[in-house]
Protein backbone atom coordinates (compact mmCIF):
# COMPACT_ATOMS: atom_id res chain seq x y z
CA UNK A 1 0.00 0.00 0.00
CA UNK A 2 2.52 2.34 0.74
CA UNK A 3 4.13 2.16 -2.85
CA UNK A 4 0.18 3.04 -4.39
CA UNK A 5 0.45 5.85 -1.74
CA UNK A 6 3.79 7.03 -3.04
CA UNK A 7 2.60 6.99 -6.63
CA UNK A 8 -0.85 8.13 -5.64
CA UNK A 9 0.83 11.27 -4.12
CA UNK A 10 3.49 12.40 -7.02
CA UNK A 11 0.48 12.06 -9.07
CA UNK A 12 -1.50 14.75 -6.62
CA UNK A 13 1.74 16.90 -6.79
CA UNK A 14 1.93 17.26 -10.05
CA UNK A 15 -1.68 17.93 -10.90
CA UNK A 16 -2.00 19.94 -8.23
CA UNK A 17 0.94 22.14 -9.36
CA UNK A 18 -1.02 21.97 -13.44
CA UNK A 19 -4.53 22.77 -11.62
CA UNK A 20 -4.56 26.71 -12.44
CA UNK A 21 -5.11 29.42 -10.42
CA UNK A 22 -8.81 29.04 -8.90
CA UNK A 23 -9.04 29.79 -5.69
CA UNK A 24 -12.68 30.34 -5.08
CA UNK A 25 -13.88 26.77 -4.20
CA UNK A 26 -17.36 25.46 -3.77
CA UNK A 27 -18.08 25.91 -0.02
CA UNK A 28 -17.26 22.60 1.88
CA UNK A 29 -19.97 20.14 2.82
CA UNK A 30 -20.48 18.00 5.96
CA UNK A 31 -22.48 15.51 4.44
CA UNK A 32 -20.30 12.28 2.48
CA UNK A 33 -18.55 13.16 -1.13
CA UNK A 34 -20.31 10.74 -3.76
CA UNK A 35 -18.15 8.29 -4.83
CA UNK A 36 -16.71 8.78 -8.65
CA UNK A 37 -16.03 6.38 -10.89
CA UNK A 38 -12.93 7.93 -12.66
CA UNK A 39 -9.72 9.00 -11.02
CA UNK A 40 -8.38 11.66 -11.93
CA UNK A 41 -5.90 12.41 -14.75
CA UNK A 42 -1.85 13.30 -13.97
CA UNK A 43 -0.83 15.90 -15.31
CA UNK A 44 2.27 15.96 -17.97
CA UNK A 45 3.84 19.13 -16.58
CA UNK A 46 6.87 18.97 -13.67
CA UNK A 47 6.20 21.15 -10.68
CA UNK A 48 8.08 24.22 -10.54
CA UNK A 49 10.99 24.67 -9.05
CA UNK A 50 11.11 26.55 -5.39
CA UNK A 51 11.43 30.18 -5.80
CA UNK A 52 14.82 31.63 -6.25
CA UNK A 53 14.21 34.23 -3.91
CA UNK A 54 13.59 31.27 -1.42
CA UNK A 55 16.53 28.88 -2.55
CA UNK A 56 16.45 27.46 0.71
CA UNK A 57 12.08 27.07 0.75
CA UNK A 58 11.34 23.86 2.24
CA UNK A 59 8.68 21.71 0.91
CA UNK A 60 5.45 20.51 1.84
CA UNK A 61 5.77 16.54 2.67
CA UNK A 62 4.34 14.45 -0.25
CA UNK A 63 2.76 17.63 -2.07
CA UNK A 64 3.52 21.22 -3.47
CA UNK A 65 6.64 23.68 -2.96
CA UNK A 66 5.33 26.34 -1.52
CA UNK A 67 5.89 29.14 -3.10
CA UNK A 68 7.37 32.91 -1.76
CA UNK A 69 4.56 35.22 -2.68
CA UNK A 70 1.18 34.61 -0.25
CA UNK A 71 -1.15 35.00 -3.25
CA UNK A 72 0.18 31.92 -5.06
CA UNK A 73 0.60 30.01 -1.81
CA UNK A 74 -3.13 29.67 -1.40
CA UNK A 75 -4.20 29.35 -4.96
CA UNK A 76 -1.36 26.49 -4.77
CA UNK A 77 -2.87 24.55 -2.08
CA UNK A 78 -6.48 25.14 -3.30
CA UNK A 79 -5.58 23.45 -6.29
CA UNK A 80 -3.98 20.69 -4.13
CA UNK A 81 -6.97 20.33 -2.27
CA UNK A 82 -9.54 20.46 -5.27
CA UNK A 83 -6.91 17.27 -6.89
CA UNK A 84 -7.45 15.43 -3.21
CA UNK A 85 -10.98 15.35 -2.88
CA UNK A 86 -11.33 14.16 -6.57
CA UNK A 87 -9.07 11.29 -5.91
CA UNK A 88 -11.14 10.74 -2.41
CA UNK A 89 -14.18 11.00 -4.60
CA UNK A 90 -12.97 7.17 -5.69
CA UNK A 91 -14.19 6.26 -2.46
CA UNK A 92 -16.86 5.95 -0.69
CA UNK A 93 -17.05 6.89 3.18
CA UNK A 94 -19.79 4.90 3.96
CA UNK A 95 -18.77 2.14 3.10
CA UNK A 96 -15.13 2.82 5.00
CA UNK A 97 -14.28 -0.21 7.71
CA UNK A 98 -14.02 2.30 10.29
CA UNK A 99 -15.46 5.44 10.69
CA UNK A 100 -14.50 8.21 13.05
CA UNK A 101 -15.87 11.67 14.23
CA UNK A 102 -13.52 15.40 14.65
CA UNK A 103 -15.33 18.23 16.29
CA UNK A 104 -14.61 21.33 15.57
CA UNK A 105 -16.24 24.85 16.69
CA UNK A 106 -15.63 26.25 13.27
CA UNK A 107 -18.27 26.79 10.43
CA UNK A 108 -18.23 24.63 7.51
CA UNK A 109 -17.00 27.52 5.52
CA UNK A 110 -14.11 28.46 7.67
CA UNK A 111 -10.56 28.13 6.90
CA UNK A 112 -9.72 25.84 9.35
CA UNK A 113 -12.58 23.53 8.03
CA UNK A 114 -12.05 23.92 4.38
CA UNK A 115 -8.20 21.99 5.98
CA UNK A 116 -10.19 19.64 7.88
CA UNK A 117 -12.22 17.97 5.02
CA UNK A 118 -8.88 17.93 3.30
CA UNK A 119 -7.64 16.28 5.20
CA UNK A 120 -10.39 13.87 5.97
CA UNK A 121 -10.17 13.13 2.17
CA UNK A 122 -6.38 12.51 2.28
CA UNK A 123 -6.63 9.87 4.77
CA UNK A 124 -9.50 8.68 2.92
CA UNK A 125 -7.18 8.32 0.00
CA UNK A 126 -4.19 6.90 1.86
CA UNK A 127 -6.17 4.33 3.65
CA UNK A 128 -7.64 2.98 -0.08
CA UNK A 129 -10.93 4.08 1.24
CA UNK A 130 -10.84 2.11 4.83
CA UNK A 131 -10.88 5.05 7.12
CA UNK A 132 -13.34 7.85 7.31
CA UNK A 133 -12.85 10.45 9.48
CA UNK A 134 -16.49 12.70 9.71
CA UNK A 135 -15.87 16.15 10.15
CA UNK A 136 -18.28 18.03 12.54
CA UNK A 137 -18.05 21.83 11.93
CA UNK A 138 -19.93 24.07 14.48
CA UNK A 139 -19.61 22.03 17.39
CA UNK A 140 -21.36 19.17 15.55
CA UNK A 141 -20.20 16.55 18.14
CA UNK A 142 -19.77 18.70 21.59
CA UNK A 143 -22.53 18.41 23.70
CA UNK A 144 -20.43 20.69 25.95
CA UNK A 145 -19.56 23.22 23.06
CA UNK A 146 -16.08 25.31 22.09
CA UNK A 147 -14.13 25.03 25.24
CA UNK A 148 -15.34 21.70 26.72
CA UNK A 149 -13.95 20.16 23.09
CA UNK A 150 -10.69 18.70 24.37
CA UNK A 151 -11.96 16.99 27.62
CA UNK A 152 -14.90 15.52 25.11
CA UNK A 153 -12.00 14.76 22.49
CA UNK A 154 -10.00 12.83 25.82
CA UNK A 155 -13.08 10.68 27.31
CA UNK A 156 -14.26 9.50 24.23
CA UNK A 157 -17.65 11.43 22.96
CA UNK A 158 -15.91 11.35 19.64
CA UNK A 159 -12.63 10.80 18.53
CA UNK A 160 -10.67 13.64 16.75
CA UNK A 161 -10.62 17.49 17.46
CA UNK A 162 -9.55 20.24 15.85
CA UNK A 163 -9.09 23.42 18.20
CA UNK A 164 -6.69 25.97 20.26
CA UNK A 165 -4.71 24.80 23.60
CA UNK A 166 -5.17 28.43 24.54
CA UNK A 167 -8.93 27.65 24.98
CA UNK A 168 -7.65 25.63 27.85
CA UNK A 169 -6.41 26.60 30.76
CA UNK A 170 -2.94 25.10 32.25
CA UNK A 171 -3.30 21.91 29.46
CA UNK A 172 -0.75 22.73 27.04
CA UNK A 173 1.29 26.13 28.26
CA UNK A 174 4.30 25.82 26.06
CA UNK A 175 2.38 25.16 22.88
CA UNK A 176 1.41 28.94 23.56
CA UNK A 177 4.96 30.13 22.94
CA UNK A 178 3.63 31.17 19.49
CA UNK A 179 1.53 33.57 20.96
CA UNK A 180 3.98 35.73 21.99
CA UNK A 181 3.67 39.17 20.21
CA UNK A 182 7.40 39.96 20.25
CA UNK A 183 8.16 36.67 17.83
CA UNK A 184 7.15 39.16 15.01
CA UNK A 185 5.32 36.63 12.90
CA UNK A 186 4.26 37.83 9.22
CA UNK A 187 2.22 35.38 7.95
CA UNK A 188 0.04 32.12 8.80
CA UNK A 189 2.74 29.94 7.03
CA UNK A 190 6.08 30.69 8.33
CA UNK A 191 4.35 30.73 11.83
CA UNK A 192 3.09 26.93 11.42
CA UNK A 193 6.52 25.73 10.17
CA UNK A 194 7.96 27.97 13.07
CA UNK A 195 5.27 26.13 15.28
CA UNK A 196 5.53 22.54 13.92
CA UNK A 197 9.23 22.68 13.70
CA UNK A 198 9.33 23.95 17.43
CA UNK A 199 7.21 21.06 18.65
CA UNK A 200 9.02 18.16 16.68
CA UNK A 201 12.75 19.44 18.36
CA UNK A 202 11.30 20.43 21.76
CA UNK A 203 11.03 17.27 23.97
CA UNK A 204 8.65 19.00 26.79
CA UNK A 205 6.32 20.08 23.91
CA UNK A 206 5.50 16.36 23.41
CA UNK A 207 5.14 15.35 26.58
CA UNK A 208 2.26 17.72 26.96
CA UNK A 209 0.41 17.16 24.41
CA UNK A 210 0.88 13.31 24.84
CA UNK A 211 -1.01 13.79 28.07
CA UNK A 212 -3.96 14.64 25.91
CA UNK A 213 -4.13 12.50 23.13
CA UNK A 214 -2.28 11.75 19.88
CA UNK A 215 -0.69 15.04 18.28
CA UNK A 216 -1.60 14.89 14.32
CA UNK A 217 -0.35 18.50 13.33
CA UNK A 218 0.21 21.61 15.89
CA UNK A 219 0.61 25.20 13.54
CA UNK A 220 -0.51 28.62 13.77
CA UNK A 221 -3.23 31.30 13.00
CA UNK A 222 -3.12 34.29 10.77
CA UNK A 223 -1.36 37.15 12.87
CA UNK A 224 -4.05 39.17 14.69
CA UNK A 225 -4.80 42.86 14.60
CA UNK A 226 -6.21 44.59 17.86
CA UNK A 227 -9.80 45.24 16.44
CA UNK A 228 -12.39 47.95 18.02
CA UNK A 229 -15.96 49.00 17.32
CA UNK A 230 -15.03 52.94 18.69
CA UNK A 231 -14.29 55.25 15.76
CA UNK A 232 -11.36 56.88 17.07
CA UNK A 233 -7.62 55.93 16.44
CA UNK A 234 -5.79 54.47 19.16
CA UNK A 235 -2.95 57.53 20.24
CA UNK A 236 -1.53 56.07 22.98
CA UNK A 237 -0.98 52.56 24.45
CA UNK A 238 -2.98 54.24 27.19
CA UNK A 239 -5.71 54.45 25.02
CA UNK A 240 -6.24 50.59 25.03
CA UNK A 241 -8.60 50.27 28.23
CA UNK A 242 -11.90 48.36 28.91
CA UNK A 243 -12.76 44.64 28.37
CA UNK A 244 -10.59 43.11 26.14
CA UNK A 245 -11.18 39.31 24.28
CA UNK A 246 -7.92 37.35 24.10
CA UNK A 247 -7.25 33.71 24.57
CA UNK A 248 -5.27 32.93 27.39
CA UNK A 249 -1.77 32.74 27.45
CA UNK A 250 0.37 35.70 25.97
CA UNK A 251 -2.54 37.66 24.80
CA UNK A 252 -3.86 37.97 28.18
CA UNK A 253 -0.83 38.70 29.96
CA UNK A 254 -0.72 41.43 26.99
CA UNK A 255 -4.00 43.04 28.38
CA UNK A 256 -2.75 43.01 31.45
CA UNK A 257 0.35 44.34 30.47
CA UNK A 258 -1.20 47.78 28.74
CA UNK A 259 -3.87 47.60 31.96
CA UNK A 260 -6.94 46.24 30.38
CA UNK A 261 -9.45 44.00 31.69
CA UNK A 262 -9.45 40.21 30.86
CA UNK A 263 -12.77 39.23 28.92
CA UNK A 264 -12.97 35.87 28.09
CA UNK A 265 -15.52 33.72 25.89
CA UNK A 266 -15.88 32.10 23.03
CA UNK A 267 -15.20 33.47 19.50
CA UNK A 268 -18.58 32.14 18.46
CA UNK A 269 -20.17 34.83 21.01
CA UNK A 270 -17.62 37.66 20.48
CA UNK A 271 -19.98 39.10 17.29
CA UNK A 272 -22.57 39.64 20.36
CA UNK A 273 -20.52 41.10 22.91
CA UNK A 274 -18.82 43.23 19.99
CA UNK A 275 -21.95 44.65 19.28
CA UNK A 276 -23.58 45.40 22.70
CA UNK A 277 -20.44 47.13 24.15
CA UNK A 278 -19.70 44.17 25.84
CA UNK A 279 -16.30 43.66 24.43
CA UNK A 280 -14.82 47.06 24.06
CA UNK A 281 -11.07 45.13 22.11
CA UNK A 282 -10.65 42.35 20.52
CA UNK A 283 -7.60 39.92 19.94
CA UNK A 284 -8.40 37.52 17.40
CA UNK A 285 -6.87 36.99 13.95
CA UNK A 286 -7.95 37.44 10.31
CA UNK A 287 -9.11 34.90 9.70
CA UNK A 288 -11.54 34.17 12.65
CA UNK A 289 -12.68 37.93 11.30
CA UNK A 290 -13.79 36.62 8.24
CA UNK A 291 -15.51 33.27 9.44
CA UNK A 292 -17.66 34.24 12.08
CA UNK A 293 -18.75 37.86 9.97
CA UNK A 294 -16.86 40.39 12.44
CA UNK A 295 -15.97 42.55 9.32
CA UNK A 296 -19.82 43.88 8.92
CA UNK A 297 -20.68 47.15 8.92
CA UNK A 298 -20.60 48.74 12.50
CA UNK A 299 -19.45 46.10 14.25
CA UNK A 300 -15.13 46.40 14.13
CA UNK A 301 -14.53 49.82 12.58
CA UNK A 302 -10.77 49.58 13.78
CA UNK A 303 -8.16 47.72 12.96
CA UNK A 304 -4.65 48.16 14.89
CA UNK A 305 -2.34 46.61 12.21
CA UNK A 306 0.10 44.57 14.40
CA UNK A 307 0.17 41.15 15.24
CA UNK A 308 -0.76 40.62 18.86
CA UNK A 309 -1.99 37.16 19.23
CA UNK A 310 -1.12 34.60 16.74
CA UNK A 311 -2.38 31.23 18.40
CA UNK A 312 -2.04 27.93 17.84
CA UNK A 313 -4.22 25.54 16.24
CA UNK A 314 -4.39 21.61 16.54
CA UNK A 315 -5.28 18.21 15.58
CA UNK A 316 -5.61 15.65 17.99
CA UNK A 317 -6.75 12.02 18.50
CA UNK A 318 -8.21 10.38 21.01
CA UNK A 319 -5.94 7.69 22.91
CA UNK A 320 -8.09 5.12 22.45
CA UNK A 321 -9.12 5.69 19.34
CA UNK A 322 -5.38 5.95 18.26
CA UNK A 323 -4.33 2.56 19.62
CA UNK A 324 -7.11 1.05 17.79
CA UNK A 325 -5.66 2.36 14.42
CA UNK A 326 -2.32 1.25 15.24
CA UNK A 327 -4.13 -2.49 15.98
CA UNK A 328 -5.62 -2.26 12.37
CA UNK A 329 -2.77 -1.16 10.99
CA UNK A 330 -3.52 2.32 9.33
CA UNK A 331 -1.26 4.15 11.69
CA UNK A 332 1.48 5.10 8.87
CA UNK A 333 -0.72 5.50 6.05
CA UNK A 334 -2.66 8.03 8.71
CA UNK A 335 0.73 9.57 9.54
CA UNK A 336 2.08 9.82 5.83
CA UNK A 337 -1.08 12.50 5.29
CA UNK A 338 -0.29 14.17 8.47
CA UNK A 339 2.42 16.20 10.40
CA UNK A 340 4.79 17.77 7.52
CA UNK A 341 1.89 16.99 5.12
CA UNK A 342 -0.42 19.60 6.31
CA UNK A 343 1.59 22.16 4.91
CA UNK A 344 0.16 21.81 1.90
CA UNK A 345 -3.15 23.36 3.43
CA UNK A 346 -2.02 26.20 5.98
CA UNK A 347 -1.80 28.76 3.12
CA UNK A 348 -5.48 28.60 3.00
CA UNK A 349 -5.91 30.84 5.98
CA UNK A 350 -3.75 33.40 3.93
CA UNK A 351 -6.56 33.98 1.63
CA UNK A 352 -9.09 34.19 4.91
CA UNK A 353 -6.96 36.88 6.04
CA UNK A 354 -6.80 38.69 2.64
CA UNK A 355 -10.38 38.14 2.28
CA UNK A 356 -10.99 39.77 5.74
CA UNK A 357 -8.68 42.86 4.93
CA UNK A 358 -10.85 43.09 2.13
CA UNK A 359 -14.33 42.88 3.93
CA UNK A 360 -13.45 45.24 6.57
CA UNK A 361 -12.50 47.95 4.10
CA UNK A 362 -15.22 47.35 1.73
CA UNK A 363 -17.69 47.39 4.79
CA UNK A 364 -16.09 50.72 6.38
CA UNK A 365 -13.28 49.67 8.68
CA UNK A 366 -9.81 51.35 8.68
CA UNK A 367 -7.20 49.17 9.01
CA UNK A 368 -4.17 51.33 10.09
CA UNK A 369 -0.61 50.96 11.34
CA UNK A 370 0.84 52.03 14.67
CA UNK A 371 2.79 55.32 14.84
CA UNK A 372 6.34 54.83 15.70
CA UNK A 373 5.86 56.15 18.86
CA UNK A 374 3.20 53.39 19.65
CA UNK A 375 4.62 50.50 18.12
CA UNK A 376 7.93 51.39 20.53
CA UNK A 377 5.45 51.22 23.49
CA UNK A 378 3.99 47.53 22.05
CA UNK A 379 7.49 46.29 21.30
CA UNK A 380 8.01 47.59 25.21
CA UNK A 381 4.77 45.25 26.57
CA UNK A 382 5.79 42.75 24.06
CA UNK A 383 9.03 41.85 25.35
CA UNK A 384 7.57 42.20 28.80
CA UNK A 385 5.43 39.93 28.12
CA UNK A 386 7.65 37.42 26.77
CA UNK A 387 9.46 37.62 29.85
CA UNK A 388 6.78 36.83 31.97
CA UNK A 389 6.10 33.93 29.90
CA UNK A 390 9.25 32.60 29.94
CA UNK A 391 9.87 32.97 33.70
CA UNK A 392 5.62 31.32 34.36
CA UNK A 393 6.74 28.55 32.60
CA UNK A 394 9.61 26.69 33.97
CA UNK A 395 13.06 25.49 33.01
CA UNK A 396 12.81 24.40 29.40
CA UNK A 397 10.63 28.05 28.70
CA UNK A 398 13.72 29.96 27.66
CA UNK A 399 15.12 27.61 25.35
CA UNK A 400 11.45 27.17 23.54
CA UNK A 401 11.22 30.46 23.11
CA UNK A 402 14.84 31.02 21.41
CA UNK A 403 14.16 27.95 19.18
CA UNK A 404 10.92 29.85 17.84
CA UNK A 405 12.55 33.34 17.40
CA UNK A 406 15.12 31.81 15.19
CA UNK A 407 12.66 30.09 13.22
CA UNK A 408 9.77 32.63 12.97
CA UNK A 409 12.91 35.05 11.81
CA UNK A 410 13.70 32.07 9.34
CA UNK A 411 10.59 32.16 7.73
CA UNK A 412 9.53 35.04 7.58
CA UNK A 413 12.70 35.52 4.99
CA UNK A 414 11.40 33.38 3.18
CA UNK A 415 7.85 33.66 2.78
CA UNK A 416 6.56 36.93 2.26
CA UNK A 417 3.56 38.27 3.56
CA UNK A 418 -0.25 39.72 1.91
CA UNK A 419 1.04 43.40 2.67
CA UNK A 420 4.56 42.98 1.67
Amino acid sequence: MKKILAIALAVLMIAALAAGCNNTPAAPSSSAPAPSSAAPAPSSSAPSAAPSAAPSAPSASGGIVLAADATKRHQDAYAFIADLKEQASQYDPLAAKHHYRMNTHEPATSGPSVISYAWSDAVLVATEGDVWIEVGPSNAFCAGGTMAALDEMISGSFEFVFTLPCYFRNYMPLSLVIQNPSLGIKNVTAGSYAMWETYKNSPELQAEAANNGEMIFLFANNPSPLSYKADSIISSVNDIKGNIRGNNGPAQMFIEEVGGDIYSCAITDVYTNVTTGVIDYLITDWHGIYSFNLYDRGVLNNYLDVNIGCSAFMFMANDGAWAEIERNGYADAIKSVSGDYFYNFVAVLEEFEANGRKAAVDNGGNIYMPSAEILADLDAAFENVAKRWISENGASAQAIYDKTAALVNEYNGIYKSLTD
